[in-house]
């Protein structure tokens, strides 16, 4: 089989797909892969770290925001693409598109349909993005991340579960040494500060304050993606650079806070991490505030808004899921392990691909 993969944009639509790819290469080394992506700088360099060559298409970011010049150049952009990703099919000749979101996945859906490429559509999301709703529409197979994805109606889309990387869980002591930082390693509890695939500086200016306060003095923070080198600027806080080896950070994790980005969730969910979610409230359709209450109402973790929060009940929050942790309290998806939503998608793209199960 011979699949065309679509991600781009964020982490969130590109770290799933490149899990897929990994564990079908593992599984299922015949199948062959192309994939699609977007031209940001990050993409690049998030495909050039997985040793992925994509076919980079002149997308950088959605035609329905942002001033009037950049709408027009990004609507431009999408029709430059699909130019390319008709010569991308023609020479592939893929079987089935799998798309992952994101408007890289426009052009790929539009020449999937035009050239009867069966297609299916993962949504790591809690809410439905725009594409994902186009797709919905147009009758594309829609599977999804967690078993809510607003606005589709139930039973209008399969849940999977998001595929997450292959996580080793390391001793912390070897982890931190293979990270390669020139510094001592932080006693313990040591918490985690992700800010996304696209960085955070308002949760880096949150925490180099809320650090130095009293409630929060016998935690140390380590603020990741916040420095181009590590560096410890207090007595409980070391600002790290952005690390694609997460799962060495998570081995020296006692706790983390987490913006609300499905892929990382699904990481949080399976590695086990006690979790306090501040979702980013300028995600599209406000998918991280939808992703957050999910992921609190089944019990992995709490949300802290950091619009007009309370730094007492965030210091609470931190605390309790700590505390949780050390009791054996922390939950992981029962039956989603790394390879479980692969192997569920996989099912689903032989199905389609063979005419079966098909809208």
């Amino acid at each position: 089989m011979k699949i065309l993969i679509a991600a781009g944009g964020t982490g969130g639509h590109i770290w799933p797909a490149l899990s897929f790819n990994q564990w079908l290469l593992r599984k299922h080394g015949h199948v062959k892969s192309l994939f699609l992506s977007g031209s940001r700088d990050m993409e690049r360099e998030l495909y050039h770290h997985a040793g992925v060559e994509p076919v980079v298409l002149p997308v950088k970011g959605s035609p329905l925001s942002g001033p009037l010049a950049s709408r027009v150049s990004r609507t431009m952009d999408l029709a430059r693409s699909i130019g390319e990703v008709k010569r991308a099919v023609r020479e592939f000749s893929p079987h089935i598109c799998l798309l992952f979101g994101g408007y890289v996945s426009v052009p790929a859906m539009f020449v999937s349909k035009m050239k009867g490429v069966p297609i299916l559509l993962h949504e790591p999301n809690a809410r439905a993005g725009r594409v994902t709703c186009i797709a919905a529409k147009a009758r594309i197979p829609v599977c999804t991340g967690w078993d809510v994805c607003e606005p589709l109606p139930s039973g209008g889309f399969t849940p999977v579960g998001v595929p997450v990387r292959n996580l080793r869980r390391l001793p912390p002591e070897e982890a931190w040494k293979l990270l390669g930082y020139d510094l001592d390693l932080p006693p313990s509890p040591r918490v985690l500060v992700l800010g996304g695939s696209l960085g955070s500086d308002p949760m880096t200016v949150l925490f180099s304050k809320v650090s130095a306060e009293r409630l929060f003095r016998s935690r140390n923070f380590l603020l990741v993606g916040s420095s181009e080198r590590a560096v410890r600027t207090s007595r409980n806080l070391w600002l790290l650079p952005r690390e694609w080896e997460i799962d060495l950070l998570y081995s020296i994790a006692d706790g983390v806070v987490s913006r609300a980005g499905a892929s990382t969730l699904g990481e949080l969910v399976v590695f086990g991490l006690p979790s306090v979610i501040i979702p980013w409230r300028g995600a599209a359709d406000d998918h991280q505030a939808h992703n957050a209450r999910v992921f609190s109402e089944k019990g992995f973790g709490s949300i802290w808004e950091i619009d007009n929060g309370i730094h007492e009940n965030l210091a609470f929050m931190i605390d309790y899921e700590l505390k949780r942790a050390r009791l054996g309290q922390a939950f992981q998806f029962p039956g989603r392990g790394t390879g479980e939503a692969c192997e569920k998608i996989w099912e689903l793209l032989q199905q389609i691909a063979e005419g079966r199960g098909r809208n």
